[in-house]
């Protein structure tokens, strides 16, 4: 269920982080954090913890065992708070970890990367990989709270920090014309780009709240991730680079079916290009379609694809499996 009293709160400094557990005294914590964060910012968090060095590759069961063994290790109870610190993969492991450990203890997220904060740490989805299924295994689960603090960007790698400016601009695609436009010219710069963080974040939460199990318009939030995760098996790109490739697609495919402009799906292709990518799609869309065919947001012989009306609106359009090799064909 939704938690009724879920906070996402934004620190302006690390030092408001490390006084809220200082004060913290009623309550057993634990941090679950990632390697370099506990590098660069160790003395943020409570002395007891996990430290793991995760990929999108190792986010499976077998490392939710490893975690949960140690967290038995240190004899953490269902009163222990979790305390979860790191990027998407971790904020999904750990998130998971704590829901089913002991059924369920209590936990914060504390995203440390731009794409973290913007897209995997808000929404309550945990999970984990089997095979080539991603995110099969998952349930919805909210933290206590999620705390948001910009200056963990200043030590992201800059590819890291533009893997999350794809999921900032799918969220204003989805949701806010008006701060796409804007973020478009300051979006490189970490020190301009915390209001909007706090706007992608809001936008995001706003939705889970009204459609806090995936039936309806939490959808809209799976924008160009059909095609994105058949780019990261096809070719084993970031999650960022592969969402920013499937947004630029869902919008050649929108102006192919006639429901978004040529002009704004212009806009779009060339705001992520000022981000930093490379929005050209090399394999042809064929090797693509057998992937898509696992798409976990399949309903029986249809695969619902998020589309574009414009910037700052999007749709659920239904495409059957026998079309969809004619429908996609020379998209790429």
């Amino acid at each position: 269920m939704l938690n009724p009293n879920l906070q996402t709160v934004c620190f302006s400094s690390l030092e408001e982080i490390k006084s809220l557990f200082d004060n913290n005294r009623s309550q057993r914590l634990i941090a679950i954090i990632d390697s370099a964060v506990a590098k660069h910012y160790g003395e943020v968090f409570p002395p007891q913890r996990v430290v793991v060095e995760l990929r999108e590759e190792n986010k499976i069961f077998t490392e939710v065992e490893r975690i949960a063994s140690l967290l038995l290790e240190m004899e953490a109870d269902r009163e222990t708070l979790l305390i979860i610190a790191g990027g998407g993969v971790l904020c999904d492991l750990g998130a998971f970890t704590a829901s089913i450990y002991m059924r369920g203890i209590p936990f914060i997220l504390i995203p440390t990367t731009l794409l973290a904060m913007t897209d995997a740490a808000i929404g309550g989805k945990n999970g984990v990989n089997m095979g080539v299924y991603k995110n099969i295994l998952g349930l919805f689960r909210q933290p206590q709270k999620i705390i948001i603090c910009p200056e963990f960007l200043k030590t992201l790698p800059e590819e890291e920090y533009r893997n999350g400016l794809a999921e900032l601009l799918k969220t204003f695609i989805i949701g806010d014309r008006e701060s796409f436009l804007e973020v478009i010219p300051v979006m490189k710069n970490p020190n301009e780009i915390a209001p909007y963080i706090t706007k992608a974040a809001s936008i995001k939460m706003k939705i889970v709240e009204r459609d806090p199990f995936d039936k309806r318009e939490r959808r809209m939030l799976n924008l160009g991730h059909t095609f994105a995760h058949a780019f990261e098996l096809k070719e084993g790109v970031p999650h960022g680079v592969a969402v920013a490739k499937g947004i630029v697609l869902a919008a050649k495919l929108s102006q192919k079916l006639s429901f978004l402009s040529k002009a704004e799906q212009k806009m779009i292709v060339e705001g992520f290009s000022i981000a930093g990518f490379d929005t050209s799609s090399p394999i042809k869309m064929e090797s693509l379609i057998d992937i898509m065919y696992l798409d976990k947001k399949r309903n029986g012989d249809i695969i619902n694809f998020v589309l574009i009306k414009k910037i700052g609106e999007t749709m659920i359009f239904p495409i059957c499996l026998s079309d969809l090799k004619d429908i996609l064909y020379d998209l790429s």
